[in-house]
C-alpha cells in the first residue's frame, strides 16, 4: 500500500479503485510500473486512466496527466465532469494537467522525454498518465528509437517511483516494440453478436502479477467503469463436506417425503418442465417456507414483475408481502432487455452475500443462457456459479424451461441438470378428465429418494403433491400412456 505523503515506492501494490479490475490484474498495479493501455475508439480508455488517477487521489497521491493530442484540456474535463468520480477541487491542486504535444512537435521523442522529466521533478506525483500515445509512436523515425524512447522512460519512472500508464489505440495483430518493454499490457475491446455488442478487457501481460487470463465483460456507468471477472476464471472458495442430515422443507409434506425429508441443505435442484406447470410457485413455495422459519432467501427472475409474482403468490395461499416487507424475502427482477451474464452473477452473490440469504431461486436458467454473448461458456458458467452457491451454503432453486412436446432423454436442460444435484421434472397429462400437472423426483445425489410419479394439484388453497390418477405410468418416460389417459401433449 503506498502512503498519504510519498508516491508509491517500486514493487508495491497500487488499487486502482475500479470495481473488478484489481481482481483481473491480480491485486493491483505494481509501484514504478509502465504499463500500456490500448483499446478502439470508444472503448473508454480516458475513463479509465482518469477514474484511476482520481482514485489515487483520494489515497494522497499526486497524479499527472499529460496529454499528446492537440485536444484543449477543458474539452477533456469538461467531459470528465459528468462522472461520479471527478473531482473539481482536485484539479490543479492533485491532480495535474499538462500538455506535452508542443515539446513533442518541436524536439521529437527526446523533446517529450525531457518535459516528462522535468514535470516528475516538478509535480513529483505517484502516478502518470500519458494519453495519446499514438502520436509517440507516429514520430518514432525507427523501431530502435521507439524501444530506446520506451526503455528510458522506463528507467525515468522506475527512479522516481511514479506508476505510469500509457494510452493508445488497438495495434491489431501488429507487434510494436513497447509491447515488449512495458511491464503490462492491458486491452479494452468490443465484441459483437448480431446486432449487440458487449464491452471486454483482456490483460495480455501483467509482471509481478498472477493476473487473470482471458477477456472479462465491463461497463461504463456514470460512477465509471464497473468490471466482472469472468466467473469461471475465479478461484472459488471449497465448499465444506455436506450435512446430508440437514434438509431444508419445501413448504409441501409431500413433496418433502419424496425428497427423503427435503432439500440437502447446500444444494443445488433443478425444477425442468413446460411453461405454467407450478415451476415459479413451487420456487416461491420453497422460499415462503424458509420465511416462515425466520429464515432469509433471495428470488432472482426476468419474466414476472415483484408486484405481479407477488400477486400470483398470494392467488394460490402462498404469502410473501410481509416477508418482503421485513427483508427477510429479497426480490430482485431482472427485465428483458440486454443483460450481461457476469454481471447477473455478480448481482446475485453479492445480493446472497449483503442478506444472508440461505435460500435462492434462479427462475428461468433461460435468462442467463440468452444473457451470455458467448454461449460457448455456459455451460462452465452455471458449473461456477452452483460451486460459488454451495460453498456460500445456500440451498438454490433452479427453473428450466422444456418446450411442451419434447422427449425428457433428449432435452438440452438434462445436460445442465448434470451440474445440479437434483432434478425435479414436471409434465403434462391430458385425460377425459381434463390437464393434470405430474411430478417426479428424478435425481437427487448423496441420498436416497422416492421417484414415484405423482401428481401436483394447485389451487386458492396453495401447492400439494397426492398419489397419481389411475393410467398415468409411463408418461415422464416418454412411453405410451396406459388405459385411462385418451391423449398426450407430446404425442
Amino acid at each position: 500500500m503506498t502512503t498519504h505523503t510519498s508516491p508509491a515506492s517500486r514493487h508495491s501494490n497500487v488499487e486502482t479503485g475500479v470495481p473488478g479490475l484489481d481482481t483481473i490484474l491480480g491485486g493491483g498495479l505494481v509501484g514504478g510500473a509502465l504499463y500500456l493501455i490500448e483499446g478502439m475508439a470508444g472503448a473508454g480508455k480516458t475513463i479509465l486512466s482518469s477514474q484511476i488517477g482520481f482514485h489515487r487521489v483520494l489515497q494522497g497521491e499526486k497524479v499527472l496527466y499529460m496529454t499528446l493530442i492537440a485536444e484543449s484540456h477543458d474539452k477533456l474535463l469538461g467531459h470528465l465532469s459528468a462522472l461520479s468520480f471527478f473531482d473539481e477541487k482536485a484539479v490543479a491542486e492533485k491532480m495535474f494537467f499538462v500538455s506535452g504535444y508542443h515539446a513533442l512537435m518541436q524536439g521529437g521523442l527526446d523533446g517529450f522525454l525531457k518535459q516528462v522529466a522535468l514535470s516528475l521533478h516538478q509535480y513529483r506525483p505517484g502516478l502518470l498518465i500519458v494519453d495519446g500515445f499514438r502520436s509517440a509512436r507516429e514520430f518514432s523515425e525507427t523501431d530502435l528509437s521507439l524501444s530506446k524512447f520506451i526503455h528510458e522512460l522506463n528507467a525515468l519512472v522506475a527512479a522516481m517511483n511514479c506508476t505510469t500508464l500509457l494510452l493508445a489505440p488497438l495495434s491489431g495483430n501488429e507487434p510494436h516494440p513497447e509491447h515488449t518493454l512495458v511491464d503490462g499490457l492491458i486491452e479494452l475491446n468490443r465484441y459483437s453478436d448480431g446486432m449487440r455488442r458487449t464491452r471486454e478487457i483482456e490483460v495480455h501481460k501483467m509482471r509481478a502479477r498472477d493476473h487473470m487470463l482471458g477477456k472479462h465483460f465491463f461497463r461504463i456507468t456514470d460512477s465509471g467503469h464497473v468490471m466482472f471477472p469472468r466467473l469461471e476464471a475465479r478461484c472459488a472458495e471449497q465448499p465444506g463436506p455436506a450435512d446430508l442430515k440437514a434438509r431444508l422443507g419445501s413448504g409441501i409434506p409431500r413433496l418433502d417425503e419424496l425428497l427423503g425429508g427435503g432439500f440437502i441443505k447446500g444444494s443445488t435442484t433443478t425444477l425442468m418442465g413446460a411453461s405454467g406447470i407450478g415451476k415459479t410457485l413451487l420456487g416461491l413455495q420453497f422460499l415462503s417456507a424458509g420465511a416462515q422459519r425466520g429464515e432469509k432467501s433471495v428470488y432472482l427472475g426476468f419474466y414476472e414483475s415483484p408486484q405481479r409474482l407477488i400477486g400470483k403468490a398470494e392467488s394460490v395461499s402462498i404469502p410473501l408481502q410481509a416477508a418482503c416487507d421485513d427483508g427477510r424475502l429479497t426480490v430482485q427482477w431482472q427485465p428483458a432487455i440486454e443483460l450481461a451474464i457476469d454481471e447477473l452473477a455478480a448481482t446475485a452473490l453479492a445480493t446472497v452475500k449483503q442478506t444472508g440469504a440461505t435460500r435462492l431461486v434462479l427462475d428461468g436458467i433461460d435468462g442467463f443462457r440468452d444473457s451470455a454473448m458467448r454461449t460457448g461458456r455456459f455451460g462452465l458458467f452455471l458449473n461456477a456459479l452452483t460451486h460459488q452457491l454451495r460453498a456460500a451454503g445456500v440451498t438454490t432453486l433452479l427453473t428450466e424451461e422444456v418446450p411442451f412436446n419434447s422427449d425428457p432423454s433428449v432435452m438440452r436442460g438434462m445436460r445442465l441438470s448434470a451440474m445440479t444435484e437434483n432434478l425435479i421434472l414436471l409434465r403434462y397429462a391430458e385425460t377425459d378428465t381434463g390437464l393434470h400437472r405430474m411430478i417426479s423426483v428424478v435425481k437427487q445425489r448423496e441420498s436416497a429418494h422416492d421417484s414415484s410419479l405423482r401428481e401436483l394439484v394447485i389451487t386458492e388453497k396453495g401447492l400439494d403433491v397426492v398419489d397419481a390418477f389411475p393410467g398415468a405410468a409411463g408418461l415422464l418416460g416418454g412411453r405410451g400412456a396406459a388405459a385411462g389417459v385418451v391423449g398426450r401433449l407430446d404425442s
